[in-house]
């Protein structure tokens, strides 16, 4: 009896599966369409999609891959506006199959930038106000060309004067072949500088100024290449060589400032970072999670100095209520090196490792470990506007933007071999909280404002133009 029972139940599961599939409804992608991709190479778009054409998708499923594809395609960073939809055509009734037509509807952003401006040479724009110096800011004239030949590669060329002198020529995201699986970039720059941080004082960076001479004179080549395995899976790889000229006035002041008294240094470096990216928005996410994980190491020509990091990231989103949405990051890093340098031990403060509250101030060390959880409610969700006024230039005139509050807490640790009393926030627990608003709309502007307090008895508050984290 218990056998029997046994093989009806079976045989039941087996029937009712074998109805849901033969039930199962499929989409054919018989076409695909893009439209208002006046410069983007089509083929640029079309890939970014997870399903080609001619794939088959089933129902429960086309949806979902129907919204990331239009996430990733907004997350080129190449228009103000993505839309994909799909249209059922030459269906044949009593067939489980459809044909579907994908439709792809983007507004191209403006893709030409003359660069003519001011930099603030600060770590942030909170340290500069607090000290306005205007031989910290540096002139920048140039350009920026972006989607060059309409396969979403970036060129760059850009003159300073001011805080630094010198020239810089990027280009970046060079595709090899038509796959969109191997990139390539180059960088070269020229700096001279007058300015130049050299050791802390009262756990703020210190800068050396010099009316007469150049501090430093450098510069570097650099080659990156990727190879994105998936469309959100990636392998990012780094060369490059350095050659640096100092100043004896900055050993004066820090002898230890690069481990020995070496005027020159040539040295070379290498870096893989592996990185997975599953936001919904790379400029504001809201759901999803984002890991980095690189490895990098530095070595002199003369071998005498050696210099190796690991580093880690992680995000995570997710919407917790309607309106409501929850946030937190994770960064540690561990490294090691041959000699006892200031520049080797920078941690919190530095490369987007970040407590907010501490904006002001840096904790060196060797290691180091940040959290920051935040809670975010949507007061104003994204709202399109027309500028009428600037109807002669379409790629402005149409904006978006969507406000956010914001409650945070922020906790860091900065572990340091050699402390100094100028650096009495390593080798201390590091805690801050406050509140704010994030202002994201478009052209990857997401203007943030905070209040922030934090357990050195500091509050104040704290404005930046946050960017994508890529």
């Amino acid at each position: 009896m218990k056998k029997s029972l046994t093989v009806i139940v079976f045989l039941t599961a087996l029937l009712l599966s074998t109805n849901i599939i033969i039930s199962q409804e499929y989409y054919f992608v018989s076409e695909i369409t893009v439209r208002g991709n006046n410069k983007t190479d089509e083929k640029t778009i079309i890939r970014e999609l997870p399903f080609e054409l001619g794939s088959i998708v089933d129902a429960e499923s086309l949806n979902n891959l129907i919204k990331q594809g239009e996430q990733n395609i907004n997350n080129l960073s190449l228009f103000t506006s993505v839309s994909v939809s799909t249209e059922l055509f030459c269906e044949h009734l009593g067939s489980k199959y459809h044909n579907i037509r994908v439709v792809i509807d983007v507004i191209e952003r403006w893709y030409y930038w003359p660069r003519i401006g001011l930099r603030l040479e600060d770590r942030n724009f909170s340290s500069w106000i607090k000290n306005p110096d205007w031989e910290n800011i540096t002139l920048e004239t140039g350009f920026t060309i972006n989607n060059v030949l309409g396969k979403n590669q970036t060129i760059k060329l850009l003159v300073t004067s001011g805080f630094n002198k010198g020239f810089m020529f990027d280009y970046s995201n060079l595709a090899l072949g038509t796959t969109g699986k191997h990139y390539l970039g180059c960088n070269f720059t020229r700096l001279y500088s007058r300015v130049q941080n050299v050791s802390l004082v009262d756990n703020e960076p210190f800068y050396l100024k010099s009316d007469t001479s150049f501090l430093t004179s450098s510069y570097t080549a650099l080659l990156t290449y990727t190879y994105r395995q998936k469309i959100r899976l990636s392998h990012n790889f780094k060369l490059k060589f350095a050659y640096v000229e100092l100043d004896p006035a900055i050993f004066s002041h820090n002898p230890n400032y690069w481990g020995n008294r070496e005027i020159k240094r040539r040295g070379y470096s290498i870096e893989y970072n592996f990185i997975l990216d599953e936001r919904d928005n790379v400029q504001y996410p809201l759901e999803g999670y984002f890991i980095r994980a690189g490895i990098s190491g530095y070595v002199t020509n003369r071998m005498d100095t050696k210099y190796i990091t690991a580093e880690g990231d992680y995000h995570y989103y997710k919407k917790i209520f309607n309106k409501g949405y929850m946030s937190a990051r994770v960064q540690c890093g561990i490294s090691k090196s041959s000699v006892e340098g200031y520049i080797f031990n920078r941690a919190i403060g530095y490369n987007n490792i970040n407590l907010r509250g501490y904006e002001l101030y840096v904790a060196d060390g060797q290691h180091y470990f940040v959290f920051s959880p935040t809670v975010k409610y949507n007061i104003l969700p994204k709202t399109y506007y027309t500028l009428n006024f600037l109807s002669f230039l379409p790629r402005f005139s149409k904006i978006h933007f969507a406000l956010y509050a914001k409650l945070y807490t922020d906790i860091g640790y900065a572990w340091h071999k050699y402390p100094t009393a100028d650096n009495g926030l390593s080798n201390k627990l590091l805690q801050s909280w406050g509140a704010g608003l994030d202002l994201a709309s478009y052209y990857d502007i997401t203007l943030t404002v905070d209040y922030s307090f934090n357990n050195i008895g500091k509050h104040g508050f704290f404005i930046s133009l946050m960017a994508p984290i890529k």
